[in-house]
């Protein structure tokens, strides 16, 4: 019998953070494009910049560090490969001005910087948004049903 070998996946830290940041763009981007269909808004989206790369420090150090010696596998998803190599490169750069910085630092800073898009396929981000939008209503509603019970 064939025992499972895959490690179980761990919550994503910054996940409500990056909803919340994907969902502000999305409802700007959605002012914006009067007459566009939702789904042509994500798209649009997914590829403003993002207030931050949406991986932890810790994870992009791993991966970042390990570039240094060979390739990402080949299955790793191309969207995520693109996010990995503009940490990279940017770490690069700053090596260029900030010699004395190890790259432990350098990822730290690089990470927690503007990225050029969300790194997300316009599938997984209608997901997340309407999640968020669900999210959002389920809150306020609480809130009033709060207000209301207070005031009667």
């Amino acid at each position: 019998m064939k025992q499972n070998t895959k490690k179980p996946r761990s919550a994503f830290e910054y996940r409500d953070e990056r909803n919340r940041n994907l969902l502000e763009v999305f409802n700007r981007e959605f002012e914006l494009c009067d007459g566009l269909n939702m789904a042509d808004v994500v798209k649009i989206a997914v590829n403003q910049p993002a207030s931050r790369f949406w991986v932890s420090e810790e994870r992009a150090l791993r991966v970042v560090s390990s570039m240094y010696h060979r390739a990402l596998p080949a299955k790793c998803h191309a969207l995520k490969r693109e996010m990995y190599e503009e940490i990279k490169r940017r770490c690069e750069h700053l090596s260029e001005t900030h010699p004395d910085w190890p790259l432990s630092r350098r990822v730290y800073y690089v990470v927690n910087r503007e990225a050029p898009r969300f790194y997300l396929t316009p599938s997984m981000a209608h997901v997340i948004i309407c999640e968020e939008k669900r999210r959002c209503k389920k809150e306020t509603m609480q809130r009033l049903r709060r207000l209301l019970s207070a005031v009667s």
